[in-house]
């Protein structure tokens, strides 16, 4: 639904949710059970001084909801933090640009898109200077969610259950996300844990067929994880959020330098219709390959 380092309007993160809360901070759906979003940065957060900020070891700071006096953390929106059971998505805050006003024809502020987090502690912090001073303030520490690609190489690879890399299990899963596919290709409302499982299932897919190769640059990953697979990304060739389908053919697993290209550098336009290009082409090799395979 969101990559990072993208820019949205604050409908689809409301919509993502299913809310209709205008504040700014923790944003919840008493329906959605294991997702929160928090946005953070903009005008108010400097205005107050707070230190929300990403950490060098990736972890990120986040201030809790109370504009005036000590803040709560047994509140309920700040529950949604203290009882650490709720995966968060971050966004930062900023006002648009001139350009963007003229594109767009309005004022609202954009939010990029941090990550997926979960809440590791929190403490109380008095500030002694600022809007805030004396008043206690709530800091949550959030790390970044890795373990999911992990757990899915995990069961790629499981030595115990002798899930390598097989043709039986490649086709297997390929028929399945194709399937899935078809069921979901016209435009319907998805539940949070439904939207993950196809997720899940499309960037194991990617990984299978990647098979320890970057499939922009063609060299092998550069390193191997704890479990000793070797690393790979998987990227969605065009964003889920602007209507990019979530299909084989529009995730590809590459290496953590070209997945920093693809987003950030300055051919971005030309890499994205070159491995759009090639990835097409990948999977109409396979599909001959697996219709000859299943006539011998």
């Amino acid at each position: 639904m969101f990559e990072i380092g993208n820019l949205y309007q604050r409908d689809k993160l409301l919509d993502f949710i299913g809310s209709k809360q205008q504040q700014s901070g923790i944003i919840w759906n008493r329906k959605v059970n294991d997702t929160v979003i928090i946005t953070t940065g903009g005008r108010h957060t400097k205005k107050v001084s707070y230190s929300d900020s990403l950490q060098e070891d990736g972890s990120w700071i986040y201030t809790g909801q109370g504009g005036k006096g000590d803040q709560n953390p047994n509140s309920f929106a700040n529950s949604l933090l203290t009882n650490k059971e709720k995966k968060v998505l971050i966004f930062s805050t900023r006002e648009p640009n001139s350009k963007e006003v003229r594109d767009r024809g309005n004022y609202k502020k954009l939010y990029q898109f941090e990550g997926l987090f979960n809440v590791i502690s929190w403490s109380i912090d008095i500030p002694d200077q600022g809007n805030r001073k004396g008043d206690k303030l709530i800091k949550y520490t959030l790390r970044p969610i890795v373990e999911e690609i992990d757990q899915i190489n995990f069961r790629i690879h499981d030595p115990l259950e002798n899930i390598s890399i097989k043709k039986f299990d490649f086709k297997s899963l390929r028929d399945r996300v194709m399937s899935d596919n078809e069921q979901f290709s016209k435009p319907k409302p998805m539940g949070l844990k439904e939207y993950r499982i196809r997720s899940l299932q499309i960037k194991k897919y990617a990984l299978l067929r990647a098979d320890g190769i970057c499939e922009k640059c063609d060299n092998n990953a550069p390193f191997k994880n704890q479990l000793g697979i070797p690393f790979l990304e998987v990227h969605h060739i065009f964003s889920l959020s602007d209507d990019g389908p979530d299909h084989p053919i529009n995730v590809a697993a590459i290496c953590p330098n070209c997945h920093r290209e693809a987003h950030f550098g300055v051919t971005k336009t030309k890499i994205k219709n070159d491995l759009s290009q090639r990835i097409v082409e990948k999977e109409r090799i396979l599909s001959e390959k697996i219709k000859l395979e299943s006539v011998h």
